[in-house]
């Protein structure tokens, strides 16, 4: 009987699940390419809230879902919103594979937005391990790209954005000039909209705080005050997570005016807002606290802020050292793989080529044409870099002539040695007297040097006096030929 019940219960449960089958199959959402892009403004929606797990959760599914139809513009946003997330938490290496991921997507080289997105991302990463060239280069391109967005606001914030990080780039490499001469350009980007949103009028506040940073570091501390004044000008309500870097600023402005109190004062305002919203920013106001209290002959409190600095900064290293190596390794190895990829290239074609050869001449002329090839090649090589050398030295002259603030770096990336071989000589070499070198190098004569840096030709000779008995340069031998001579030694 109970046997009997049983296999009834079962039969009877079989019909049910038959039956709900196709209401269940139908109640599953069909993928689309109105469902993702419905997805894509849900994503949106989850980062303005801040949830982070919901966001990743969220990314997820829009991956999974954009490959499953292969719809390039979900591909492509959940990519690029992982790279993002990576790169905040310090995973380098998986921020740029996803970048990877982004870039390849048609609808990424179909839209200009997404390119520029891309483009500052590989800059953030290349700056966080110290690839500053490549840094500078993605965002130089990010401004000429910037041009070709249709809608104000975003190609104005492009841009100005792209200028900013490129003057941070050179605040970090303490190239001061040119760090102010591309805050100023980011200023000026939105200076001249004729109505600049909450969005852009928040980073003018900060390009601000960024340029009074550069002059304190500069020790115009006159000029660093100017710029905190023309921020706080603005509105109270637009600074909102500017704040912590205003007080810190004004805190750094006391400490160089040696207004021990006021600094403590503006750093504990700043530290208090950056432990909520930035953990860099609060640990490297641990370290100036720590050296404030130092000034004032306050050991305890300095010891104190100063473990606290140690401890946390410690650790992050500890932990961002590996996924640095593992970057830097990743990218070498990419690198690698494309030159194999070329040389694997060429290879085939050159055997290709043999093998048709020998189906023609004789093998002593087929030896004959190799080694003919070969000399072909280094001849064309060496045209070339000739070439590449000449249209180098005329863009370091053009930059001269101009006075232009990237003369200094340019001249460096294309005579290596030079300054090295000076410096050598004379560490003490100030970047003024390392410039005025560098135009004897280039056989700029006294009338032309006082021309492009607008000073009396006799000052020029005075100049060149002092320079001698600096570099213990003979009096009676060519000053330029020296000059020549020292960029061979190696």
């Amino acid at each position: 009987m109970l046997i009997k019940d049983f296999n009834n219960l079962k039969l009877i449960m079989i019909k049910i699940i038959f039956f709900f089958f196709p209401v269940f199959l139908l109640g599953q959402q069909k993928i689309t390419s109105q469902y993702i892009e419905s997805e894509i403004k849900k994503v949106h929606a989850v980062k303005e809230t801040g949830n982070t797990n919901e966001y990743i959760k969220k990314n997820t599914i829009l991956l999974r879902d954009s490959k499953q139809i292969n719809y390039s513009k979900g591909i492509a946003t959940s990519a690029l919103n992982f790279s993002d997330i990576y790169f905040l938490l310090g995973n380098y290496k998986k921020s740029l594979y996803y970048l990877e991921l982004a870039k390849k997507e048609k609808y990424t080289k179909d839209n200009i937005d997404m390119q520029v997105d891309i483009k500052m991302l590989y800059s953030y990463n290349y700056s966080v391990i110290d690839l500053y060239q490549e840094a500078i280069s993605e965002l130089k391109e990010v401004v000429v790209l910037s041009d070709e967005i249709k809608e104000d606001s975003l190609r104005i914030y492009a841009k100005s954005k792209a200028y900013s990080v490129i003057g941070a780039v050179y605040l970090e490499k303490e190239q001061f000039d040119l760090a102010t001469l591309y805050m100023k350009n980011a200023v000026n980007v939105i200076e001249k909209s004729e109505t600049p949103g909450n969005k852009l009028q928040r980073s003018l506040i900060w390009y601000y705080l960024v340029l009074a940073n550069v002059k304190i570091e500069e020790n115009k501390i006159d000029s660093a005050d100017k710029y905190v004044k023309i921020a706080e000008a603005r509105p109270k309500k637009l600074f909102g997570n500017n704040n912590f870097k205003l007080y810190e600023t004004k805190g750094r402005i006391h400490d160089k005016r040696k207004e021990y109190k006021s600094a403590i004062d503006d750093y504990q305002k700043a530290l208090k807002l950056a432990e909520k919203t930035n953990i860099a920013a609060a640990i490297a106001l641990y370290k100036l606290i720590s050296d404030v209290y130092t000034k004032l002959g306050n050991k305890e409190s300095a010891t104190e802020y100063l473990q606290k600095y140690t401890s946390i900064s410690d650790s992050l290293a500890n932990a961002k050292q590996p996924t640095l190596e593992s970057t830097v390794k990743h990218l070498i190895t990419q690198k690698e793989k494309g030159i194999k990829d070329n040389n694997k290239f060429l290879f085939y074609g050159v055997y290709i080529g043999v093998f048709g050869l020998i189906l023609f001449i004789f093998f002593i002329a087929k030896r004959l044409y190799k080694k003919n090839k070969i000399l072909s090649t280094k001849e064309q090589e060496r045209q070339l870099l000739n070439q590449k050398l000449n249209i180098a030295f005329e863009e370091v002259v053009q930059l001269a002539k101009s006075n232009n603030p990237e003369f200094l770096t340019r001249f460096q990336e294309v005579y290596p040695i030079f300054f090295q071989n000076l410096l050598q000589i004379e560490p003490q070499l100030l970047n003024t007297e390392l410039k005025f070198c560098a135009l004897i190098f280039l056989n700029f004569s006294t009338k032309d040097i006082a021309s492009y840096t607008f000073v009396q030709p006799s000052s020029i000779q005075t100049r060149k006096n002092r320079l001698r008995k600096k570099l213990n340069i003979p009096s009676d031998e060519d000053l330029y030929v020296w000059m020549k001579n020292i960029n061979t030694k190696i």
